[in-house]
């Protein structure tokens, strides 16, 4: 994923971030033994958001421990140690890690990723073997919005649309209550299209300057100001859906921590990215 969904911090009471830095170590800590230190790297707080979203939807607590680690030897860290959706976030990461190099080799950056792409190959297959539909869906998704970059075809509509199935699959590929397959389908899609929106236009300025593809710039547009009245308005609508469809589901713990997120984390993303302030390094 690319690193826009993360709380809002100053609003989180300490309990509350504690909770969310164990499930931030303890993906950490399930990615480097299921896939090797390396991958600890690719690490962002989207995947966090992931698993304590999906982890929310059932019954059960968090098993938080305090433990060492490799990047702190020293203090010990808490860690979410039991949470099934914590493995399962590994896996998707791993998953849209890999896709994300074959569309950085397909781009032409091959000595850059190929050597890259050859190491994650084996990680790859072995998360896709474990969610084989999910890994297909994924695929085909970016496979139809890749098939948009080509010059004069963009439809950013359609591109964020193919977004929004793959995080539709992320989030859905995970067992939940029957009755909540609808709203969380409907919560990703919205989300997965707003994460494309947001990506062009924060890297639409380095796109241009360094001659990469960009929907918006493949559409004539040049100047930042008018790319971004162009795509204000779709950002807001897709966060006002995904805030519908959240409000309709269930979880059973660490809401407060999801509602600063998606309450209060997403706008003011929004809000920074609109103003030009860019991405955290988290990206």
């Amino acid at each position: 994923m690319l690193g826009y969904i993360e709380p809002d911090k100053h609003d989180l009471k300490l309990r509350d971030l504690e909770t969310y830095n164990g499930y931030y170590c303890g993906l950490c800590k399930e990615v480097s033994e299921s896939y090797g230190q390396v991958s600890r790297l690719w690490l962002s707080n989207d995947m966090t958001f992931l698993a304590m979203f999906l982890g929310a939807l059932t019954a059960g607590e968090d098993h938080i421990k305090y433990e060492h680690c490799i990047v702190h030897p020293f203090r010990k860290k808490p860690v979410e140690v039991q949470e099934q959706s914590v493995k399962y976030a590994a896996d998707m990461m791993i998953i849209l890690r890999a896709e994300q190099y074959i569309d950085d080799v397909r781009d032409g950056e091959r000595s850059k990723y190929r050597g890259k792409l050859v190491r994650i190959a084996s990680k790859y297959e072995r998360a896709a073997n474990m969610h084989p539909e999910e890994a297909k869906i994924i695929n085909e998704s970016l496979q139809e919005l890749y098939s948009y970059e080509v010059e004069g075809k963009s439809n950013v509509r359609k591109m964020s649309t193919c977004f929004g199935r793959v995080m539709k699959a992320v989030f859905t590929g995970f067992v939940m209550p029957e009755e909540q397959i609808r709203s969380v389908g409907e919560f990703a899609e919205n989300l997965g299209c707003w994460l494309y929106l947001i990506d062009i236009i924060d890297d639409f300025e380095e796109d241009r300057d360094e001659h990469r593809f960009n929907p918006l710039l493949d559409l004539g547009i040049t100047d930042r100001r008018r790319a971004r009245d162009m795509i204000e308005p779709a950002l807001y609508f897709y966060l006002d859906g995904l805030v519908k469809a959240y409000d309709l589901i269930e979880f059973h713990k660490n809401k407060t921590i999801l509602d600063n997120i998606v309450y209060c984390g997403l706008r003011r993303r929004t809000e920074k990215v609109l103003a030009g302030e860019g991405a955290d390094d988290d990206k």
